[in-house]
């Protein structure tokens, strides 16, 4: 806590010192959509927010604007508006695991899988596990801001940190641009090479999303194509934590981290462990409107009165095609079989070279009314028929024999949807789905958000429920994996899970809590012999505080999270996540925009579940608890008209708490002290 108290000390120090300089700093800047966490604007996403966003009508997507940002439900394709990410708080922070939520593990490097150690920030399992958790990285449909521009607009980021020989560096790009008010078309791009401060962890990443969006009257078209590429090395973690908590003990001079021995390198240092994906998702969504005209109480330039489009329903296509293939390969056999207790499923005595691939194709077609065409149409009712096809490419062993073994599985859903999206008194929204046909027959997927405002110390408090009922089957390779070290073919039972929670925002005091309870019945999670599942019950408590606090230019945002499980050997979390972020904002001859501060990241000690090569899950242990340690970061970040840039010093506390447990899981530790700088420019004038 000392530590804690001398940054303090320290800030309120600058305070005085910029006064005594006179530079300006003003009561407050408007900040809006002022969070590290962006969401993403949809109530059937696992991380649920505080507010459902302001409805957009097809008729009502604002031309006029320079730029107009929204984001669309992926089953049905219903907009919902979007914001891009332009603010300044945090930003030093977001495009690093470390930003991507309150707690998140991850192997250490920028580009690897991570998983939150929030369990309510955790999406279900999809139906291609190995990029499960590369979801924080990845284009995904609903996740995605189409724009409308009566400019051409781009946007150019570039991140880097760290020496040549462990640098990592993220470049991104975006560029949009309107042939007239109907048509837009952009792409963008997403490329990280991460070296990595330890050996053999390297990241190359290459992400790019095309899109286009059409918005008339009758028509209403998305479209999305997103070739994916990653290439991540597999260091196994390092041999030995002492190497970081106490070095001397273990070697008689300072060691450099690349010099730290891990589990999967060659005698030589070189990288010989690799884990590979590739695949393109290909999304088409369509609206036709049906409806009717009428008069407006506007007139045109020659004084005849203007008529307006009014949609009182919508014929409704989705089409969604995905492909992956995924391989797990190493050139050093004998490395690996021991840090796999020498299993060879194969039999073969040959090096890993494990692969699989899956294609899904899925076409819904539905029906909606509109919500607010008449004084009665009060809410959007849309139903939906969904049919999916998923075919899997396998590596199989029969009579000695290895080969590839395909899986073809056909399932049926039935669905529909109920919102009132707009209102300022009452908003809901509610989705369900249900497997009707096939391999997910007996499927429940239901899903719902209700929120009102109240009066309440001359402001307006947002009050908010949500709730969700599933009953899920397990994925193809929940149910079967075959590879050199881990195989299994199992036929587990369907899992079921009923959420509820709700939330309250005081705008006024900046204040947000929110309180979550599930429980899951024959949940499904891995260990070190592959996939297990859990029949019994198992509940799961999370309550979480959102608090901003400022006096005059000084800034302290909060955000903690408390947890509880009643089965730590299945679902294990920390006690208490907590980000905290102290900083001064002032303005420097009225056109700079400083922030100058200190982060922290910082979860209970726990037995933190570790990452697993073969399986690219992330799976429990009880050998070895991390935790218990703050990871504390300086940083100045600015904004001057259209550009952002920062400079950060990464891990600050390693230079004043002893020993330096700065481990994200066990035998994985985060990087050391680095600098760190960042510039995001946008282009649209």
């Amino acid at each position: 806590m000392k530590y804690i108290f001398s940054i303090l000390t320290c800030l309120f120090l600058s305070l005085l010192l910029l006064n005594a300089q006179g530079v300006e700093i003003p009561a407050s800047l408007s900040q809006p959509n002022d969070t590290i966490f962006q969401p993403n604007d949809t109530v059937f996403q696992p991380n649920d927010t505080i507010k459902i966003p302001e409805y957009t009508p097809v008729s009502a997507i604002d031309t006029t604007k320079r730029i107009t940002y929204w984001r669309i439900t992926k089953r049905t394709g219903e907009i919902i508006s979007g914001n891009p990410d332009t603010t300044l708080t945090d930003y030093v922070n977001r495009l690093h695991a470390d930003g991507m939520s309150i707690s998140m593990a991850y192997p250490g490097n920028f580009g690897l899988p991570m998983e939150s150690r929030i369990y309510f920030d955790r999406p279900d399992r999809t139906n291609f596990m190995f990029a499960d958790h590369y979801y924080n990285y990845a284009f995904t449909p609903e996740k995605h801001n189409f724009i409308n521009t009566k400019i051409p607009y781009s946007n150019f980021t570039y991140h880097s940190g760290g020496s040549r020989e462990s640098k990592e560096e993220r470049l991104l790009g975006l560029l949009s641009l309107n042939f007239g008010k109907e048509l837009n078309v952009g792409f963008n791009i997403d490329y990280v090479y991460s070296r990595g401060p330890y050996m053999s962890q390297s990241a190359k990443r290459t992400d790019w999303n095309f899109f286009s969006s059409y918005i008339s009257d009758r028509h209403r078209l998305h479209l999305t194509i997103t070739p994916t590429s990653y290439t991540n090395g597999e260091n196994g973690g390092i041999t030995d934590d002492r190497y970081i908590t106490d070095p001397l003990s273990v070697t008689n001079t300072k060691i450099e981290p690349k010099a730290i021995p891990v589990n999967l390198q060659r005698a030589d240092g070189s990288q010989h462990t690799w884990n590979r994906q590739k695949g393109t998702e290909y999304y088409l969504n369509y609206h036709y409107n049906l409806g009717f005209e009428r008069d407006t109480d506007r007139k045109d330039e020659d004084g005849e009165i203007i008529r307006e489009f009014i949609p009182v329903s919508s014929i409704i296509y989705t089409f969604n095609y995905i492909n992956k293939n995924r391989l797990f390969n190493g050139t050093d056999s004998a490395t690996i079989d021991k840090f796999y207790n020498n299993i060879d499923h194969w039999n073969t005595g040959l090096a890993p070279n494990d692969s699989t691939s899956y294609w899904e194709m899925s076409n819904t077609l539905g029906i909606s009314m509109r919500e607010g065409f008449s004084q009665w149409a009060k809410f959007d009712l849309t139903a939906f028929l969904t049919y999916d096809r998923r075919n899997y490419t396998m590596t199989t062993l029969s009579n000695g024999d290895i080969f590839d073994r395909k899986t073809t599985l056909n399932s049926i859903y039935i669905g529909g949807e109920m919102a009132k999206r707009s209102g300022k008194f009452l908003r809901y929204e509610a989705q369900g789905r249900f497997g009707i046909v096939g391999e997910n027959l007996g499927d429940v997927d239901m899903t719902g958000k209700i929120e009102t405002r109240i009066p309440l110390l001359k402001d307006t408090a947002t009050v908010s429920g949500r709730i969700s009922v599933k009953n899920l089957s397990p994925t193809f390779y929940e149910n079967n994996f075959h590879s050199k070290y881990l195989w299994w073919d199992k036929d587990l039972s369907k899992v079921n899970k009923i959420r509820f929670g709700g939330t309250i925002d005081f705008p006024q005091t900046k204040t947000s809590i929110s309180v979550d309870v599930e429980n899951v019945t024959n949940y499904i999670y891995f260990d070190n012999t592959g996939v297990k599942q859990e029949p019994a019950s198992v509940q799961i408590m999370a309550a979480t505080l959102n608090q901003k606090m400022k006096l005059g230019a000084l800034h302290w945002d909060n955000q903690l999270a408390y947890q509880t499980s009643s089965n730590q050997d299945v679902i294990t979390l920390p006690d208490l996540s907590l980000y905290s972020n102290l900083y001064l904002q002032f303005i420097v001859s009225k056109v700079l925009t400083v922030q100058l501060g200190g982060n922290a990241h910082y979860f209970t000690e726990y037995y933190s579940p570790t990452y697993e090569p073969v399986t690219q899950q992330f799976r429990v242990q009880k050998e070895l608890k991390v935790g218990n340690y703050p990871i504390i970061s300086g940083y100045v970040n600015c904004h001057l008209k259209y550009t952002r840039f920062f400079v950060e010093f990464y891990n600050l506390s390693a230079s004043f708490i002893d020993p330096p447990e700065y481990f994200s899981m066990p035998h994985y530790p985060l990087n050391p002290q680095v600098f760190r700088f960042g510039l995001s420019w946008d282009f649209n004038n």
